[in-house]
């Protein structure tokens, strides 16, 4: 089936992370609900003691997002659709912190990994030549210790500086491991959203039936050089995860 692409960027603990951080946490207390308006970026930046540049960038940042607007002469405003947006898919994250999100508890299990050679299609995605070998590594994760995501990650063998890892460090959160093990900084992806179904291996895996309805993202990983780290294919069952997204209208152009 024909997919949609779209670019994401990774979130990163940076100071502007930590203020947006911050800053979502304030959009949902009783202070700014009753009248929807964020303090100044002065005053902001003193409450949180950082730079009036770092709270602008933050601001930026929330309002791509469409959480707020600033508005001459009347500040910033909080969007009132704002609290209905959780696990955003212009994010790129861990899929155990869009499982949490929906209000479930995270697991993890039936990590496996091994090296094989690249297929056609995944040395395209990783930009290198077929056969070449790669990390795969599949995970199950679960939601209130039920099935909710099964995720293959692909990693370059060629990419790896330390190779003395195991089952319970795959286990942990991929991000910072390849960010590790791989001396880089992931700073973007670009996602196909794909509609599929189960076939016999996932309907096992996530406890449904064969020809199931799922929710299918291909994401590759994009380094600060814009060299592709990793290919992953995830797929999620709709009732325990279901993403948002807030789009700009722009029905001229």
């Amino acid at each position: 089936m024909a997919g949609w692409q779209h670019g994401r960027r990774v979130k990163k603990s940076t100071a502007v992370q930590e203020a947006l951080e911050i800053i979502r946490e304030m959009i949902t207390s009783p202070e700014v609900e009753e009248d929807l308006r964020l303090p100044s970026e002065e005053e902001l930046a003193l409450r949180l003691g950082i730079s009036r540049l770092t709270v602008r960038e933050a601001l930026t940042v929330l309002e791509r997002e469409g959480v707020i607007a600033r508005i001459q002469g009347r500040g910033t405003i909080v969007n009132r659709f704002a609290r209905r947006l959780t696990s955003r898919i212009d994010s790129a994250r861990e899929i155990g912190k869009f499982i949490a999100e929906n209000g479930y508890a995270v697991g993890v299990d039936s990590v496996k990994y091994w090296w094989q050679a690249a297929t056609a299609r995944e040395a395209e995605k990783l930009a290198i030549s077929e056969g070449e070998e790669i990390l795969v590594v599949e995970k199950r994760f679960l939601a209130d210790g039920n099935p909710a995501a099964f995720c293959i990650d692909r990693v370059p063998k060629k990419l790896f500086c330390d190779l003395d890892f195991s089952t319970a460090d795959l286990s942990q959160a991929i991000f910072p491991f390849i960010e590790t093990r791989c001396q880089c900084h992931l700073t973007h992806d670009v996602i196909e959203i794909i509609p599929t179904v189960a076939d016999v291996k996932l309907s096992r895996c996530l406890h449904v039936k064969e020809g199931a309805p799922l929710l299918r993202l291909d994401a590759v990983e994009y380094d600060l050089e814009g060299r592709p780290v990793m290919y992953n294919t995830e797929y999620y069952l709709d009732h325990f995860v279901r993403f948002t997204l807030c789009r700009i209208v722009s029905y001229m152009t």
